[in-house]
């Protein structure tokens, strides 16, 4: 099935860090990566055969009983290029954080029972001011694995970043209304005769989203914090089990990021708190960051909330003029294998800076 592909696109170029103050006697390392994470309860997709630009609409929110924070997200993909998204928030903070998002008062209603697929409605104002009406009926139809677990990131947005979108339980429909300005664009019977989209909408439950954002920054020491006047965040050194941890306090609900390192400096472990809900990469040793250690190669896993395995592969880092490169290439997920990255880390005299691109051929 597909979903959501190109997520806080402008945002997550604020999502950049620096190194720590080094323990006594060891090299200064960077940390060599970094993530937007985040949980939406619901998430509905609905395909668009008949729109000029747009391929599909999407709508999710952060709705449930005994949270504080409720959010909805109403966004487009375009069809052509490289998959542009429109996104609207009800939620001015999130705007704030997301360069290019559009803050809107949504009309936002729910229905259905707990454990089943949910409905939704949501009435808003285009760019334009025009009116946009979208609703998918899901008739609390019996939630299913099919199609659960992580999506093939196909292409969109491969340039920016490297995404992770697991999926809950799910459920399929064909019941949906759309409606932009005085123009009707629900899919209809007939609206795709070759079969093309495979399905009409769709709802899932429980979306889990880790990003890893492409791009430059840099950072400068100020004694134990390491701060960055744009990213408007630093990360605090404390020590670890394993002798250094770098924590970072997140925009966000309880959003929280931890980064541990040997004694050595060396990057020992990565964890991604959103809520109850939990990123995390697991390294079979620590990777050395020091800029003149020798060429090392690590396994590593990303598990997701919290246990779950969702994709492998092997990090080497090796030495280069002033710093360090990291190259992370995936094993598994099969689609994983086509997005591999680098993590260039050099010293900028009161910091470092780190530039993560993709190596995708």
């Amino acid at each position: 099935m597909t979903a959501i592909r190109s997520l806080f696109a402008g945002a997550l170029a604020l999502l950049w860090l620096a190194g720590p103050v080094a323990p006594a006697g060891a090299a200064s390392p960077a940390v060599p990566l970094v993530t937007y994470h985040q949980y939406w309860d619901h998430h509905w997709f609905v395909w668009l055969p008949r729109h000029p630009v747009y391929e599909s609409a999407e709508i999710m929110s952060i709705d449930r009983a005994g949270s504080p924070f409720r959010a909805v997200w109403v966004f487009f993909t375009e069809r052509k290029g490289g998959k542009s998204q429109l996104h609207f928030f009800d939620d001015r903070q999130i705007v704030e954080n997301f360069p290019g998002s559009h803050h809107r008062p949504i009309v936002y209603r729910r229905s259905g029972a707990a454990g089943r697929a949910q409905s939704v409605r949501v009435a808003l104002n285009g760019l334009d001011g025009a009116p946009i009406e979208i609703a998918v009926d899901l008739a609390d139809r019996p939630l299913a694995p099919v199609r659960s677990g992580l999506t093939d990131q196909s292409g969109h947005s491969a340039d920016r970043h490297f995404l992770l979108f697991l999926r809950g339980r799910n459920a399929l429909t064909r019941s949906n209304e759309i409606r932009m300005g005085d123009r009707d664009y629900s899919f209809r019977p007939g609206d795709d005769p070759k079969g093309k989209h495979g399905f009409v909408a769709a709802y899932s439950a429980s979306i889990q989203i880790a990003v890893i954002p492409f791009g430059r920054r840099s950072f400068a020491r100020r004694g134990p914090q390491m701060n960055s006047a744009p990213a408007g965040f630093s990360f605090a050194v404390g020590s670890s089990a394993s002798g250094v941890r770098l924590t970072a306090r997140m925009p966000g609900y309880r959003n929280r990021i931890d980064v541990d390192l040997d004694t050595g400096g060396a990057f020992a472990g990565y964890r991604h708190d959103t809520g109850t809900h939990r990123l995390a990469i697991r390294l079979d040793g620590a990777l050395p960051l020091a800029p003149g250690a020798p060429r090392a190669a690590r396994g590593f896993v990303i598990h997701m909330d919290p246990e779950q395995p969702v994709a492998r592969g092997e990090v080497t880092s090796e030495p280069v003029e002033g710093g360090r490169r990291l190259t992370w290439r995936f094993l598994a997920p099969r689609w994983a294998a086509a997005y591999p990255f680098e993590s260039l880390i050099r010293s900028n005299g009161s910091g470092h800076t780190l530039t993560i691109r993709s190596l995708r051929r």
